[in-house]
């Protein structure tokens, strides 16, 4: 169950932003573009990121326990509205997707070298391949003998026992 803050009797006319261990108290945006906007000019890092990058966090209570919540571009003004006087929202910046830690290459598949179909790798696939897979056929393996032979030692395990 989720609870929701009523919307407060004084809009806030300050809030808090939060990025790491920074804090600035910043006027809340009425749309997402300005908390975007404002958002640089208190954190200079921010820049040269990507808008896509820069994402805007309240900390809620859900089912009895606090937890990150994500405001999103389209809930940005009724989320907003919501806050109180010096809450805070907290300002993450998504990794680069080319940036992959050593978690993701620990569990990435491994790669294969492609070998080209030629002669050449038909031979070198023959030769790695298992040793009884070359070159016998079928009718020199035992099961495919035919017994015929009432001698006991001619017979096979299976029709010893």
């Amino acid at each position: 169950m989720t609870s929701y803050r009523g919307t407060p009797a004084v809009p806030a006319d300050i809030i808090t932003y939060r990025r790491d261990d920074k804090l600035v108290f910043v006027q809340p945006a009425a749309d997402y573009t300005g908390g975007l906007t404002e958002a640089r000019k208190v954190f200079p890092e921010l820049l040269n990121i990507p808008n896509e990058r820069i994402n805007f966090y309240i900390t809620a209570t859900m089912s009895g326990t606090r937890t990150q919540v994500r405001i999103s571009e389209s809930a940005w003004a009724p989320a907003i509205a919501r806050l109180l006087r010096g809450e805070v929202v907290d300002i993450v910046v998504d990794r680069k997707p080319e940036t992959m830690d050593m978690r993701q290459l620990q569990d990435a598949p491994p790669m294969y070298l492609d070998v080209p179909d030629s002669k050449e790798a038909m031979e070198y696939r023959m030769s790695r391949s298992c040793p009884g897979s070359r070159v016998q056929s079928r009718q020199s393996s035992p099961s495919a003998r035919s017994v015929k032979s009432t001698d006991k030692s001619s017979r096979s395990w299976w029709q010893l026992h």
